[in-house]
């Protein structure tokens, strides 16, 4: 994600967010998960990122979907106000690609975000 010729796309206000039902609406600031995506001729490359407004576990499961698939889950504490990639995965793609992540937070929201096709459908 470094390379200057990438464009890099900052989805946070494209991302389509699904709540659990009967789980209160969260505004996207008070989300401690985002993804950023950088996309270039046929390869995407897609950083999960923490930036939480406070100490908390969350848990995630992450799926990136283009020639292949790649997946990563995990539980992590994240601190308040720290920011820091939690994951990052690259694939080719011919046509589209997809990218979602499920969220749980400490308070027991859930929500997921979606980054690709999956985001325009």
């Amino acid at each position: 994600m470094r390379n200057p010729q990438i464009r890099l796309l900052a989805l946070l206000p494209l991302l389509a967010v699904g709540s659990v039902a009967g789980a209160k609406s969260m505004g996207d600031q008070d989300r401690a998960l985002t993804l950023e995506v950088a996309e270039q001729a046929g390869s995407v490359e897609i950083e999960l990122i923490a930036d939480s407004a406070t100490s908390q576990k969350v848990d995630y499961k992450l799926k990136l979907t283009g020639s292949s698939t790649a997946r990563h889950a995990g539980s992590t504490s994240v601190n308040a106000g720290e920011r820091h990639v939690l994951s990052r995965l690259k694939t080719s793609f011919a046509e589209s690609w997809c990218a979602t992540v499920d969220v749980t937070e400490a308070n027991g929201e859930q929500y997921t975000l979606t980054a690709g096709a999956c985001a325009q459908g």
